[in-house]
């Protein structure tokens, strides 16, 4: 079916446009690449599951999460429903259009209801990491580019270079865990984390809508407090 642009908005110079399908699909481009997708969304979904799953098993009665970028929902939809009502998520998106844009296409399909545990902030998460020393996350997500590489914003790159890698670490409590969602593989990424003092793991998940193709789940689990 033939995609419909709907909106457009502008991100630190990135031109953002939402498109929308009869069939009630969506999909948002990043300077004419696509950037996320209804019409395939089985690694947000694995990402989402394992960020609930992973706050859980924590030993915490009240979790707490970080989702860095809300993008279409599904991420923090399949979170929320890992969770089943305990814990606490916060989600930073740092564009007010993709939030309004969120609020009037995807939420109503995704909740009855906005989950009263669900905070969605208008910032940067930089900002939060920066600013979480003071209440540490047990569950980071980063899913607010294409992965380890800036797309949706130049200022991204902060997010994954050595500074922002030890900002992640501090956000995170005892024995946190980070993941962090591609498209595709990043060695070099994996290296500046375990050198940031991270125990890192990547998950291979495949695209069932595109076959030979792969999306990759880094995770990213603290170690040590000699970074924070």
């Amino acid at each position: 079916m033939p995609w419909t642009e709907l909106a457009t908005a502008t991100l630190a110079g990135t031109d953002l446009r939402l498109y929308g399908a009869e069939e009630g699909a969506y999909m948002i481009r990043a300077n004419g690449l696509e950037l996320m997708s209804s019409r395939n969304h089985g690694s947000e979904d694995v990402l989402g599951r394992m960020a609930g799953a992973l706050a859980r098993e924590c030993g915490k009665p009240e979790p707490r999460i970080l989702v860095g970028g809300l993008g279409l929902g599904y991420t923090l939809a399949a979170a929320v429903g890992e969770l089943q009502g305990a814990g606490h998520i916060t989600v930073a998106e740092i564009s007010p259009d993709v939030i309004a844009w969120y609020e009037r296409h995807f939420e109503p399909a995704l909740f009855a209801e906005r989950p009263r545990n669900l905070r969605i902030a208008s910032s940067d998460v930089a900002s939060l990491l920066r600013d979480a020393a003071r209440a540490r996350y047990d569950v980071i997500v980063l899913d607010v580019d294409n992965g380890p590489r800036a797309l949706a914003a130049d200022g991204n790159d902060y997010l994954y270079g050595a500074e922002g890698l030890a900002a992640l670490h501090a956000a995170l409590a005892e024995n946190g865990i980070a993941l962090v969602w591609s498209g595709f593989e990043a060695p070099e990424f994996a290296s500046r984390a375990a050198t940031e003092g991270f125990a890192v793991a990547r998950e291979t998940v495949g695209i069932a809508e595109r076959p030979g193709l792969s999306h990759y789940i880094y995770r990213l689990t603290r170690i040590y407090a000699g970074s924070s």
